[in-house]
């Protein structure tokens, strides 16, 4: 018994380990993004209601069918005609089946499908905006992230930098060969490496933090990003086409935009449906059934089945309702869905034009980050070659550490630039791109 709970509490310690130290990648993150958010959930029920919603439309063709049953008595006097008063005791019932259907009304409940159709891709059409706002939040918390991450190992080569000035500063003062003020100025400069690197920290677990949320991930702190293929797919990739054919498929995978055209498709039945008001209604009955009469005191009164049998009757019958005025009803609900039309015409121009200033605000970007980013990395290089001249001259006494500190603070505020050049070149790329094509996958 004892062994199976170690061995149980062992697998379980196992798989808390192993969920701990998954390495999330950015596909990982929107795909878990998207199954845990809450609106999204909620937009599958509203989907699914609009679903049903739609079958009930396609339903109501059919025709109705019901039955019924009613049975009352009489007991009392009453007069007749030729003012003879007698009682009046007696027992009605009928019964049977019928069935009503509308067999015109200018194709109402053709459309009535037709809307119920169109309100069902609406919510999926709406589920697609929300997954999209989604998508948008998660690349930048990801990529916010990696920032800040790689500014912490960054900051860390640079705190054993300075560890290292440190232990050379001790060693030369035991023997008297600097003055203490190089140990102070060293200690010093490794408390300001500390400090920028708890400050970084905190901004990583921000981000972490911020990320989790976009999620709805529990514990941020577990929360290991890393996607050693994301900068080499996305450098590797250019986007392709001209401005004009970027911004056509820009706009056939937007979201917002389809929702829009669909919308008007909703209008143009629903003015249909308003339209039907004013042409004439023809609906169709059948019934099938039976009546029984009994007096209770009639002689010879003949049994229920039997009298029911005799008294069996169809019906067939049309009837037909011709509007003749509504007051205006109609004429004005059309002018409304023309006001809405327009309405939607200048949303729609609206998020076109905010669309194409998004790209143009991201193919800015992309390239002067690019340039940026190809900037740094030459003077990252030829300051990291500066320093390692201004260490040998330093291990040789031939220079100060004022002055190897100075190098190495320009190497730390050159990597720093050249990280932030190089995560803003990769989220333009990454925008521009999820925005042109719609998916984040990079996949030429």
């Amino acid at each position: 018994m004892k062994k199976i709970l170690i061995i149980a509490l062992l697998l379980t310690l196992g798989v808390r380990m192993a969920v701990a130290q998954k390495q999330w990648s950015l596909e990982d993150c929107v795909s878990y993004a998207i199954e845990h958010n809450l609106p999204l959930k909620r937009q599958d029920v509203l989907v699914a209601i609009k679903n049903l919603d739609q079958e009930m439309a396609h339903r109501e063709r059919l025709p109705a069918v019901g039955s019924y049953f009613n049975g009352y008595s009489t007991f009392g006097h009453s007069q007749d005609v030729f003012g003879t008063i007698r009682r009046n005791d007696n027992f009605n019932s009928n019964m049977g089946i019928n069935a009503e259907m509308t067999l015109y009304q200018f194709n109402y409940l053709r459309n009535q499908a037709k809307k119920a159709t169109v309100e069902a891709e609406q919510e999926q059409l709406e589920k697609e905006v929300l997954k999209r706002d989604l998508t948008l939040k998660i690349v930048q918390g990801y990529l916010q992230v990696l920032l800040t991450q790689a500014l912490v190992d960054a900051q860390d080569s640079a705190i054993n930098f300075s560890v290292q000035l440190l232990d050379k500063a001790e060693k030369s003062t035991a023997i008297g060969a600097t003055a203490p003020a190089v140990v102070f100025e060293a200690k010093a400069n490794l408390a300001r490496e500390k400090q920028q690197y708890q400050q970084y920290h905190k901004e990583t677990q921000q981000a972490k933090l911020t990320l989790a949320q976009h999620m709805n991930y529990a514990d941020y702190s577990a929360l290991r990003v890393y996607d050693p293929l994301l900068e080499s797919e996305i450098f590797k990739t250019g986007i392709r086409g001209t401005k004009s054919d970027l911004i056509q498929e820009a706009i056939r995978h937007n979201p917002i935009l389809n929702k829009y055209e669909n919308q008007l498709i909703g209008l143009d039945i629903e003015s249909k449906l308003f339209k039907a008001a004013d042409y004439p209604m023809v609906k169709g009955s059948a019934s099938l059934g039976t009546t029984y009469f009994n007096a209770f005191k009639t002689a010879n009164e003949r049994p229920f089945f039997g009298q029911s049998k005799d008294n069996f009757a169809q019906q067939i019958a049309i009837a037909v309702t011709i509007p003749v005025f509504n007051k205006g009803r109609t004429k004005r609900q059309l002018q409304q869905v023309n006001l809405r039309k327009q309405e939607i015409g200048l949303l729609s121009e609206n998020e076109k034009i905010q669309q194409i200033q998004i790209l143009e605000k991201l193919q800015l970007d992309w390239k002067e980050s690019k340039q940026q980013y190809e900037i740094s990395t030459e003077a990252f290089s030829a300051t990291k070659e500066s320093l390692v001249y201004s260490r040998r001259s330093f291990m040789a006494g031939k220079v100060s550490i004022y002055d190897i500190n100075n190098s190495k603070n320009n190497l730390i505020k050159s990597e720093a630039e050249m990280i932030r050049a190089r995560y803003n070149t990769l989220f333009s790329l990454l925008m521009l791109h999820y925005h042109v094509s719609g998916d984040i996958k990079f996949s030429y």
